[in-house]
């Protein structure tokens, strides 16, 4: 993953440079996201002081050259992370939704899925 330039729209020729997140730097994000919670230093969802700038350093000692930055890339990758925990246990909690425990991903039957994405598409229609 290499740095990029992004074009600012202010008006302006500004330009910005942004880290585009590589899905194969997922699984050591998650490897450090566990160890920071071993270390006691994420409790509850929640991170203490310096946890950003200590990911952005066990990034870049797990994936050489990855230029992951605390900010935004880091806190932007956990609160996707976290939206897309609370999507998952919502729809297990829901009737007609289930868990895999092995595979770990939701398991559900066509005609409740089918109605799920109804509900989403008119969602998306109105915002």
């Amino acid at each position: 993953m290499g740095r990029r330039k992004k074009v600012v729209d202010d008006g302006g020729d500004s330009s910005r440079e942004y880290n585009h997140w590589d899905p194969k730097h997922d699984t050591p994000f998650v490897e450090c996201l566990c160890e920071l919670v071993e270390q006691g230093l994420i409790e509850d969802g929640q991170c203490k002081n310096g946890v950003y700038k200590e990911l952005e350093r066990m990034m870049e000692s797990k994936v050489p050259g990855c230029g992951v930055k605390a900010r935004p890339t880091i806190q932007t990758r956990i609160r996707k992370l976290k939206d897309w925990f609370h999507a998952t246990m919502t729809m297990k909690k829901e009737s007609g939704w289930g868990w895999h425990t092995e595979d770990n991903h939701v398991i559900v039957e066509d005609e409740t899925w089918k109605n799920y994405v109804k509900v989403v598409v008119c969602l998306l229609r109105f915002c």
